[in-house]
């Protein structure tokens, strides 16, 4: 069976949008939703610096063009429960992050220059990652963070009472009296914690790319002949970047929030 596509045009028909009135569910004037939860929203500025070596053969004229992504593999917020004496002011968490920029790096490779001075190259493509990896303290929360709340174990015993061997040098009356050692017995208290967690907002990078063995471009004729001026090639890239990561720190949590539907008794609300 073949589908045979619609006829391309020029122009697309109108088509008409109505409003539609939203049927808020659930009814109840204050519903409490369970929804994530804004804690704070940070720049973290992270300095990064590597070097970069070409593949074997390849003699780098000039860079072209770098297009770079961010990525993160862990954003993990280390907190502490809030206490009482605690305010969104003076609250403090550690902001764990680690990740990398994906670059790839365009680039003109082997020159050869013309009798006519003229230079002659092909365009190449080399991508790696950059990792990063830092710490970061988050102050000034939005709002406290919910727990983390911690796990209890408690043990506890039952009374007996046994009679003592006679050949211990015991009194006949005198009798065992405590916990039964054969027998074990605990209380335990177990919280399943949200986890934070983080969404990324942005990226901005600001980096300074420099050749570290760059050697002049001979002229035609090769070895001996009047270098090009101004021209030479390299193998090896010294980069320093900024990595400016914008994100927001969430968590799920209950919020009791103003319902739309209709107020009990079916009233509008």
């Amino acid at each position: 069976m073949s589908v045979n596509p619609f006829r391309r045009t020029t122009s697309t028909n109108h088509c008409d949008a109505t409003n539609v009135r939203p049927n808020p569910i659930p009814a109840s004037p204050d519903p409490i939703i369970k929804v994530p939860v804004l804690l704070n929203e940070v720049s973290v500025q992270i300095p990064m610096h590597a070097e970069i070596d070409f593949p074997a053969g390849q003699n780098v004229l000039e860079i072209k063009t770098i297009k770079k992504r961010t990525y993160v593999t862990q954003c993990r917020l280390v907190n502490r429960a809030p206490g009482s004496g605690d305010t969104l002011a003076n609250y403090r968490a550690k902001l764990f992050l680690s990740g990398f920029v994906r670059k790839n790096i365009q680039y003109a490779a082997n020159p050869v220059a013309d009798a006519a001075g003229e230079i002659l190259s092909t365009i190449n493509s080399l991508t790696v990652e950059v990792p990063f990896d830092c710490v970061a303290e988050i102050t000034n929360f939005r709002n406290f963070p919910v727990g983390p709340f911690t796990d209890s174990r408690e043990e506890f015993g039952y009374l007996i009472s046994q009679q003592l061997p006679n050949d211990r040098s015991f009194a006949a009356k005198d009798r065992l009296e405590g916990t039964d050692l054969s027998q074990f017995h605990q209380i335990s208290t177990e919280f399943y914690n949200e986890l934070p967690f983080c969404e990324l907002i942005r990226a901005d990078i600001i980096e300074f790319d420099e050749s570290l063995d760059r050697v002049p471009f001979p002229a035609a004729g090769g070895v001996g002949e009047e270098e090009i001026v101004g021209e030479g090639t390299f193998t090896r890239l010294s980069e320093k970047m900024v990595l400016d990561l914008t994100l927001k720190l969430l968590q799920k949590q209950q919020v009791r929030v103003d319902s739309l539907g209709p107020a009990p008794g079916g009233l509008e609300g």
